[in-house]
């Protein structure tokens, strides 16, 4: 097996990753949690890139189903700290929750600070999911730097090894014809305009002027999104650089900081 990755198609990748983590980081039942985590494993399961993260990391075995037994429902989990024993043990007790069909709750107990599920989901995610998170999308980051795709050339040539994982190398100066559908773009690029303006305005950030200046730069991009017009290039710049500041403000893995990155890839393409 040969592939070529192109930026383009590397940041749709690193789109669709932090899509899926979004939906599972923000999940507050049972419900949303469970069908979140499914679709969360599918995808960093059969994503080439993502899963050879997983497979050079998840060496160490542990038995979940012994750890669950030995602990208590309130108590917290050890998580090792060793980097490729923390990917492992996160990624071994969300897949064992998943395959079992456990209750998500049923591992978040330790965690809030109240007896209600939506605040020990949310503190769970908080304190063990978005570990994994950060884990990937650092790793994603560090491979767009390597590989020259953050400076939109080039593109990573990736082949299977004998042992499973990805053989990997630079690939310089790749064309690659993609099909667009505009319509489809539109609607999703809005989607992402939408979810953030309702954050922001849920959870405001602490620059009072930046987030009255943000609000209404994103107010003008959703009025051009929906008529189907191009931004001007000087609201999708200016759009940009705000961004870029309240990504330095927010913590990684937060709603907004998850869509605030959503939106720089989306405008970036523009």
């Amino acid at each position: 097996m040969e592939k070529i990755i192109d930026h383009k198609e590397f940041n749709i990748t690193s789109l669709k990753f932090r899509n899926v983590s979004s939906t599972l980081l923000s999940a507050t039942n049972d419900i949303e949690a469970n069908r979140a985590l499914k679709k969360f494993l599918h995808f960093i399961d059969n994503e080439p890139l993502i899963s050879d993260f997983i497979l050079r990391n998840n060496i160490r075995t542990f038995n979940i189903k012994e750890v669950l037994e030995a602990s208590d429902y309130y108590t917290k989990f050890n998580i090792p700290l060793d980097d490729s024993e923390e990917v492992a043990f996160i990624y071994q007790l969300l897949q064992y929750v998943s395959e079992n069909n456990l209750r998500y709750s049923t591992v978040a107990g330790g965690y809030g600070t109240s007896n209600k599920f939506r605040d020990m989901i949310r503190e769970f995610n908080r304190e063990v999911t978005q570990i994994l998170y950060s884990r990937i999308n650092s790793y994603l980051r560090e491979l767009e730097i390597k590989m020259g795709l953050n400076e939109k050339q080039g593109g990573i040539v990736i082949n299977q090894g004998s042992n499973g994982q990805l053989i990997m190398a630079k690939h310089g100066d790749v064309q690659a014809t993609q099909n667009n559908n505009n319509a489809s773009n539109n609607d999703e690029l809005l989607g992402v305009i939408k979810t953030l303006i309702a954050e922001l305005k849920a959870n405001p950030i602490s620059e009072t002027e930046l987030q009255e200046d943000i609000l209404d730069d994103l107010s003008d991009l959703e009025e051009a999104t929906q008529t189907g017009e191009q931004p001007r290039k000087s609201l999708i710049r200016r759009t940009l650089d705000k961004l870029k500041s309240i990504n330095e403000l927010s913590a990684e893995g937060t709603i907004i900081a998850m869509n605030v990155q959503r939106l720089i890839t989306y405008l970036g393409q523009l």
